[in-house]
């Protein structure tokens, strides 16, 4: 752990917009100023630009999550099932919304879920105040991150595009090194460790593109542009990988040929060295080399096939590189290949799980129902704060495979800031009597957290200390030190996190393994509508899916086991698949029939696949194959797209099988 100035400035700049937020609300004699005080933490990041998005869909969905609870408590209030039934209702369905959503704008559907628990549940005992605190809330919300982004954008801010581009610099030098690793003459120990860095480097570009729009830079890469950015890496993580899996199988069958392998090697070249080739001549090469091969068996099949691949490779990292150097510079004027790739881009679609987007609102609705029912059955007074802590504790960890690990750590550092919040009521606070000692006496409790919190591995230990100690304390302008609320409060705090952590465990908890096979289902359910349908399925949008899909699934390589970690490793051949289906559809209603029983056959074998049928491919698609590609070769000339696509997908579902079995074929 290395803590150096940067997190030092970032600790003084959260408790510098902390004590503002504390003394404005003060000065105006709000209720509850803690709130703007956790707010600060809450919105703080060590991006200045991230600071601002965060602040902007924190405002706008407190204000919305309020205006619900003000219609919904004062409906429904005289029937507290009917009201608890509401309530978590609104936060489960603005959960579901923003899992599904995927932008930047999810942040807003969650706070606006768990802000009406917030203001809702601890107003039901005098709903004609729902107003004044729905009021309040946005009040203290709103001080909250108007401090934290002012503070951090005046004292020492650090650019998001500046950070930026540095990243995209080492992402695009981490790609080149691994693609001269793939096409080494000798496979190396460190291709697969690259491969898993690249996938996790580029999930990491993501996040960092959705904080771009509130980059205070005056030239600012746009979210479409990183957004093709990260479909360009994405799309290397197969086509790298097909290309090392041609070379293995050519190898196998006998040698690379002399002007193939010096293709290679120069291509290799021109990885590390962007200038030592002209990537115009690489593909001209390997165009040449492809039109100049007429193929008659399986290894000069798999020679033109990577000969195929090879140029997709080259102007796959050369649109790349393109890409890459207009987000690094993007006040420069973006050459036409660019232009044309964010004019696509527009218009794509992600991969959405609606069925466990559904179990994540159903586990929501379940922990905050169940403590609204221990609420109404005991009446407990501090019933309500359990309620609230389980919609944030659900809706805080949701997009994770596995939100009980993230959720247990929560409930540890929620316990370890009790003796602090105690030693503060007890002992220190009541020594108080000037905002300048109080902010004295907070400085240790916040400045060092500050410091571990800019650290990426200690954040999510930091976040609840300091939200648990915020709300322990709860500072207001008259203080009490009350020890059977602080009794009640605490255990109504770690009650809430236990429930959102039972409903979750009984609900929804995934391991990487398990997403990972779920986001493979969801692509063979596509494969069996674009095998099936030939030509009617919309390629670019399935093809979007895919890529989003291939990047989720590189993301979640490093977390695996070694059998799950190959399974990931396949279905990042899956995007081929796609494609060289999409190669064979007919251009008419007269296809071919051997080509129609061939794609009957894929759709077969997907379909049971999705139906979680664990089957390979059986020897009939393999006679398939040979049949179709025996009758390409006969033709004259032979149509070298279709045998491409017929090649790859051989390639892919039996990558044992050697030569091709004319007779097997014939029959």
């Amino acid at each position: 752990m290395r803590v150096g100035l940067r997190e030092v400035v970032f600790s003084a700049n959260c408790f510098a917009a902390a004590m503002l937020a504390l003394y404005v609300s003060f000065a105006l004699g709000l209720e509850r100023p803690f709130w703007a005080m956790a707010t600060v933490y809450i919105t703080s990041q060590p991006l200045s630009g991230a600071v601002r998005s965060k602040a902007v869909f924190r405002l706008i969905g407190t204000l919305v999550g309020a205006s619900a609870a003000v219609v919904m408590v004062p409906l429904l209030v005289g029937a507290p099932l009917l009201l608890s039934l509401a309530l978590a209702g609104w936060v489960a369905a603005c959960q579901f919304v923003s899992l599904l959503d995927r932008t930047p704008r999810s942040y807003l559907f969650m706070l606006a879920g768990y802000t009406a628990a917030l203001v809702g549940f601890p107003t039901v005992g005098h709903p004609e105040a729902i107003f004044d605190v729905a009021v309040l809330r946005a009040q203290e919300i709103g001080i909250g991150v108007t401090c934290a982004a002012l503070v951090h954008a005046a004292i020492w801010p650090r650019s998001v595009t500046a950070l930026l581009g540095a990243r995209v610099r080492t992402l695009l030098g981490e790609a080149e090194r691994w693609i001269g690793d793939a096409l080494a003459p000798a496979p190396t120990e460190r291709a697969d460790q690259e491969r898993r860095r690249l996938a996790a480097d580029v999930t990491e570009l993501h996040v960092m593109a959705t904080h771009v729009p509130f980059d205070t830079a005056a030239a600012r890469p746009t979210r479409a542009l990183l957004s093709a950015l990260q479909d360009r890496f994405v799309l290397l993580l197969p086509l790298v990988s097909a290309v090392e899996d041609r070379l293995r199988a050519i190898a196998v069958e006998g040698e690379v040929p002399a002007e193939v392998a010096a293709l290679v090697d120069d291509i290799r070249g021109w990885a590390s060295d962007a200038d030592a080739h002209e990537p115009a001549s690489l593909v001209a090469r390997a165009d040449a080399l492809a039109a100049a091969l007429t193929p008659t068996d399986w290894r000069e099949l798999l020679i033109a096939n990577l000969l195929d691949r090879l140029r997709e490779l080259v102007e796959a990292l050369d649109t790349a590189r393109l890409v890459a150097a207009q987000a690094i510079a993007p006040d420069a004027a973006p050459p036409e290949r660019v232009l044309a790739l964010l004019s696509e881009r527009r218009q794509r679609p992600l991969h959405r799980d609606l069925p466990l987007a559904l179990l994540s609102a159903v586990a929501t609705l379940a922990a905050i129902l169940a403590c609204c029912g221990f609420w109404i059955m005991t009446a407990w007074p501090e019933g309500a704060v359990a309620a609230m802590i389980a919609a944030v504790v659900c809706c805080f960890f949701a997009t994770m495979d596995d939100p009980v690990p993230a959720q247990r750590g929560f409930l540890i550092w929620t316990v370890a800031s009790l003796p602090l919040v105690a030693l503060y009521l007890f002992a220190l606070l009541p020594l108080v009597h000037s905002f300048e000692t109080l902010a004295l006496l907070l400085a240790p409790a916040l400045l060092v957290p500050g410091v571990l919190m800019a650290l990426p591995r200690w954040y999510g230990r930091m976040m609840p200390l300091l939200i648990g100690l915020a709300g322990g304390l709860a500072l207001t302008n008259s203080f009490t030190a009350d020890a059977a609320g602080f009794f009640n409060g605490s255990v109504a705090q770690l009650a809430g996190v236990a429930a959102a952590m039972v409903a979750t465990r009984l609900c929804r908890s995934l391991g990487a393994g398990a997403a990972l096979r779920r986001l493979r289902r969801a692509g063979w359910r596509e494969l069996v509508e674009l095998a099936a349908r030939p030509g009617r399925a919309p390629l670019p949008a399935w093809r979007s899916r895919m890529l989003d899909r291939v990047g989720l699934l590189g993301a979640r390589v490093g977390d695996l086991e070694q059998g799950d970690r190959d399974a990931g490793m396949a279905a990042l051949r899956e995007l081929r698949v796609g494609v060289n289906l999409a190669q064979l559809a007919p251009a008419n209603d007269t296809a071919d029939d051997t080509l129609a029983a061939l794609r009957a056959d894929v759709a077969a074998h997907y379909r049971a696949r999705a139906r979680g049928e664990v089957a390979a491919p059986d020897a009939a698609l393999l006679a398939r194959l040979d049949a179709a590609i025996s009758t390409a070769l006969a033709e004259a000339p032979a149509p070298r797209d279709r045998l491409a696509a017929l090649t790859g997908l051989r390639r892919n579902f039996f990558p044992a099988a050697r030569g091709l079995d004319h007779a097997r074929a014939a029959a």
